[in-house]
């Protein structure tokens, strides 16, 4: 009986020490695996914080490249403008040279009846030739602001490509982050976590 006592007492002694060394070694685990876990989390911020900040780097040029491209439209606009005055304008000389030549058939068929027409067929050829000059003038007007368009068109195309570049440049850090986040993560796996 005496032996039953002492073995059972030490048998809760022994129980005890390792129980003891199990929640030592537990409390051991629980402290690692959190300064694990703070490390990933630390380096996880740090990435995702430079990540925004050229993230937000590429919104900025982008954002200046659409003023640009704005004000390469307002640009269009006022040359489009421009041209379609210099139409109106053409549109009335022509008007003007219509209304010419109908005074010169005018002119003409009077010629052999009244021959004192003469100087009336004078003014109406005398305007025709200037509003022909008009509408010259007014062609060469159309014409550099023809070239003018073409020019910001041209800027538009390269500021287009600008921006297809920068979005190429996000969409590769957006790649990159996933990976670096994929492998923070990776030294999760090894641990017995749902």
């Amino acid at each position: 009986m005496e032996d039953n006592p002492r073995q059972i007492a030490e048998i809760v002694e022994k129980t005890m020490s390792q129980f003891n060394l199990a929640m030592e070694r537990r409390e051991m685990l629980i402290v690692r695996i959190g300064m694990q876990t703070a490390q990933i989390i630390r380096a996880s911020m740090v990435g995702l914080i430079l990540l925004m900040i050229a993230v937000f780097t590429l919104i900025v040029i982008l954002l200046a490249d659409m003023g640009e491209i704005t004000q390469r439209l307002d640009d269009m606009a006022s040359y489009m403008k421009q041209i379609n005055q210099n139409i109106v304008l053409v549109a009335d000389n022509m008007s003007d040279v219509n209304k010419s030549l109908g005074l010169v058939k005018i002119s003409i068929n009077q010629v052999n009846e009244h021959i004192k027409v003469m100087p009336l067929m004078n003014v109406s050829v005398t305007k025709i030739s200037e509003n022909m000059l008009k509408v010259n003038e007014s062609i060469n007007d159309i014409n550099l602001n023809i070239a003018s368009l073409n020019k910001n068109i041209d800027m538009m195309s390269v500021d287009l490509a600008k921006m297809s570049y920068q979005f190429t440049g996000l969409n590769s850090q957006l790649g990159a982050m996933g990976y670096n986040v994929d492998r923070m993560a990776s030294p999760m796996k090894f641990f017995p976590f749902p």
